[in-house]
């Protein structure tokens, strides 16, 4: 909101989560303050995908929205996707990889809701899994997750890809894993 008119419906964005709202506002302050006229800075943002690999939508069938996210190689970086994140329905999220003795339990305060389900892959899944072990499933790797995840899914679900690990223990690079992620997605939802 602008001096108490509203500016933009997040729905009407293709990104999501609260981070990315935050950094529209800021962005359409920027355009504004260098004239931009400001119909066409909201054009952009309604139409404006995000960088690949951070809270990318990588796919969206009925009704079940595939987040890519692989960038989010550290514990800082899932806690800004999760905070202040809506889900109509579950949300599924995978973490894991490398976590290179990182201290993960900062996220427990962001998975405490109902509808969240937890599946951790790769080195350090059961150390993950210590944060909610009664909603929480292990595997080895994280297309084994989500074919389990592909068979749960109902219209308004998130499958949320937010490791807080790095990649290296089965990836070659976070975008690696995050290019398998999207491949998966299209393929399972």
């Amino acid at each position: 909101m602008v001096h108490g008119q509203p500016i933009l419906a997040v729905s009407d964005m293709l990104l999501s989560g609260q981070h990315n709202y935050t950094n529209a506002l800021v962005a359409l302050a920027l355009a504004d303050a260098v004239g931009i006229p400001r119909k066409a800075s909201i054009e952009a943002l309604k139409h404006y995908p995000g960088l690949a690999h951070r809270f990318q939508l990588v796919h969206f069938n009925h009704g079940v929205r595939w987040i890519n996210d692989s960038k989010a190689t550290n514990v800082g970086s899932t806690e800004a996707a999760l905070q202040g994140l809506k889900v109509e329905g579950t949300l599924f999220l995978l973490l894991g990889g490398d976590g290179k003795s990182a201290d993960f339990s900062t996220l427990k305060k962001y998975l405490a809701a109902d509808n969240i389900r937890i599946y951790c892959f790769g080195r350090d899944r059961a150390q993950l899994a210590e944060l909610r072990p009664e909603i929480t499933q292990q595997t080895e790797t994280m297309e084994q997750s989500m074919q389990l995840i592909a068979k749960q899914l109902h219209s308004g679900d998130m499958v949320l890809l937010s490791p807080a690990c790095a990649s290296l223990d089965q990836f070659k690079s976070f975008e690696h894993r995050g290019h398998e992620f999207a491949r998966l997605a299209k393929e399972l939802g």
